[in-house]
């Protein structure tokens, strides 16, 4: 741990990250009595307890969000012939009382959604700090919340260099008129299509549904990356555990182990977005591995001259873990797309095809199916 104190400072959660971990933590511990020793089931099983989460999630996502508008409207519509005082104090009152009321339902579903994914799950007990001030249930929590992770540097390695500024901050304003937009054009387009009313309903009642879609979306969006962080955490143990037992380890000689921490660090680099499964991964394996000391852990040209310098085995060794990592995120930025070819060369649909399954697995909940997909060989 003090290794990792020097790499990055500890941070205390906030007070929606304690919110979170405070609901996680107290039903696990009402969940502990009535399901003891809860493991992960088989995939099929697995994927219907999830799915049964996410639907019940959505509808009622789809619901509060149908309210919260429906009310705006109602009122809107029901004072439209008022005195604009009147009008605009009734419509602010009240759409600021169901807002209230839906940031709470929705904060409340999308915890219990991701608590009942990790539920199905077994919830798992690795729930120690693999790094300073992150473990599963805040990665978990920042999940249903929405909660933007802290961007960590870990030995020397920056996840956002390659990312361009600009690039960032113009997503992050796209995202947030995303509903305003679809709801104004929705408006427009109904407007031009059928007048007034659309069978005597107001066009206006576009946005119960639409705000309606929109927080099932954006739930479900959210039931996407909890199971990424969830099975993408477990992944990153059974490896660490599982797969680079002593004796390999002891097989691998120094480049190659500095290899395993290049192919790593490279990925996250090459993803341009930041996710802690790739710190996860990263942490664990330079913790087996004893590497300690910051180097240029995510120079592509050091890889690829480290990838052309080790024995043709280790080669492939290393070739595995750089597809695992890509995988990690649950999807292939351009820079990955462009580049990893440069690394897999003639084996690149053999690997490219082994990512896409990995992360489809990933991404649907299949733990088992994806633990298949993470043997280390020394073959591609």
């Amino acid at each position: 741990m003090e290794e990792k104190e020097k790499t990055s400072s500890a941070q205390n959660p906030g007070l929606m990250e304690k919110a979170g971990l405070y609901y996680f933590n107290r039903y696990k511990k009402i969940d502990a009595k009535k399901n003891p020793n809860v493991e992960i089931p088989d995939d099929k099983t697995l994927a219907r307890k999830i799915r049964n989460a996410t639907i019940f999630g959505a509808v009622v996502s789809f619901g509060i969000g149908g309210i919260s508008a429906g009310g705006s409207v109602f009122v809107e519509e029901y004072f439209a012939n008022s005195p604009p005082l009147i009008l605009y104090s009734w419509l602010s009152g009240v759409t600021l009382i169901l807002t209230i009321i839906e940031f709470a339902v929705l904060y409340w579903v999308g915890l219990r959604t991701v608590f009942m994914i990790s539920r199905a799950a077994g919830h798992p007990e690795e729930d120690s700090e693999f790094f300073t001030g992150e473990n599963l249930p805040i990665l978990l929590s920042r999940a249903a919340l929405e909660i933007p992770d802290p961007v960590r540097h870990y030995l020397g390695i920056d996840p956002m260099a390659r990312v361009s500024k600009r690039k960032l901050l113009i997503i992050g304003f796209i995202y947030k008129l995303k509903i305003l937009l679809s709801n104004v054009v929705a408006k427009l387009i109904l407007r031009r299509l059928a007048g007034k009313s659309i069978l005597r309903i107001s066009v206006a009642y576009v946005s119960v549904i639409i705000t309606g879609l929109w927080n099932a979306l954006v739930l479900w969006k959210t039931v996407n990356e909890a199971r990424l962080r969830l099975f993408g955490n477990l992944l990153a143990r059974h490896i660490a555990k599982e797969i680079f037992t002593e004796e390999k380890i002891q097989s691998l000689s120094e480049r190659t182990k500095i290899g395993c921490i290049e192919a790593i660090g490279n990925s996250i680099v090459l993803t341009q977005n930041y996710h802690p499964n790739m710190l996860v991964l990263l942490v664990r394996l330079s913790e087996i591995l004893k590497i300690k000391e910051e180097k240029d852990f995510a120079n592509w040209e050091n890889f690829l001259n480290t990838l052309n310098v080790v024995a043709k085995e280790e080669k492939f060794f290393l070739l595995n873990i750089l597809t695992i990592a890509a995988a990690f995120d649950g999807k292939l930025s351009r820079l990955e797309k462009r580049d990893l070819r440069q690394a897999y060369g003639e084996h690149t649909q053999t690997y490219y095809k082994r990512i896409k399954d990995l992360k489809n697995h990933l991404l649907a909940g299949r733990y088992n199916a994806a633990k298949e997909f993470c043997d280390l060989s020394f073959q591609p």
